[in-house]
């Protein structure tokens, strides 16, 4: 069953004022992320980490894309070298950590035991490299965008690490929090960049029905040719290749 804020920890001895003061804490660490920098970020994800027994602390935001191709950025705090070795693991594996996030919006927590199995030999393994107990908390974005993010928090004491079991639905809200900054930073850096407009949105939005030059250029009352040249535009402004790529980087931020 799980434990409630008002229950004392029984590995921790937190008293129950205490443990709803973090809670209280956390919940408006996430609540800043709407107006935080990528260095106010960082710093949230260091404080989270710490409050929830961790040693250390990743948080992945993927895309997939419907060509089957995944985009992912990154953010980590304290043992930076753990989390590039936990990345390295996440894109060449052995990893299933994206795959339960992708199927799941539970969290999962995978014990030190068990992260060594899958390691199997660790005769070449370095002290970044250790097993570790590591809570996965997904985050799906919004309906309108395939994005997701994964908070992860790993630490060598799994009886510390039950603090974050205890704090889960505020954990739950940071890794949402992460996930609309990460989704929001860079649609808004897509937008500031490439001087996106309504008019453009629109446009791709016909392309993304798979409308042709010609319905475009009916319905927005002009030539095709005229479409043509406002696509090229836009095009050279998102820095792609032509309007399918546009679409699909707009898709990626949630412009879509």
């Amino acid at each position: 069953m799980e434990s409630s804020l008002n229950e004392p920890s029984r590995t921790s001895g937190v008293p129950a004022p205490a443990a709803r003061d973090t809670a209280f804490d956390l919940c408006e660490l996430a609540s800043s992320l709407s107006v935080a920098d990528e260095a106010s970020a960082i710093s949230a994800l260091e404080l989270a980490a710490r409050v929830g027994g961790a040693d250390a602390a990743l948080f992945v935001w993927m895309t997939r894309e419907d060509d089957g191709h995944c985009w992912y950025s990154s953010i980590a705090a304290l043992d930076r070298d753990w989390s590039a070795y936990a990345l390295r693991r996440l894109h060449s594996g052995p990893c299933t950590w994206l795959s339960h996030a992708a199927r799941s919006s539970e969290p999962r927590f995978v014990s030190q035991a068990t992260f060594e199995s899958d390691e199997g030999d660790d005769s070449a393994r370095d002290d970044s490299t250790r097993p570790r107990a590591v809570w996965l908390i997904p985050a799906p974005a919004a309906h309108n965008s395939n994005a997701l993010g994964l908070l992860v928090l790993a630490g060598d004491d799994e009886h510390r690490l039950d603090t974050t079991r205890r704090l889960l639905p505020v954990y739950r809200a940071l890794a949402l929090g992460l996930t609309d900054w990460f989704q929001r930073r860079g649609r808004d850096e897509l937008v500031r960049r490439a001087h996106l407009t309504d008019r453009d949105l629109d446009l791709l939005r016909h392309e993304l029905l798979g409308h042709g030059s010609k319905r475009i250029a009916s319905a927005l009352h002009a030539e095709p040719k005229t479409i043509d040249c406002r696509f090229h535009r836009l095009n050279v402004r998102l820095g792609v290749a032509n309007r399918r790529d546009a679409v699909r980087l707009c898709k990626r931020y949630g412009l879509l």
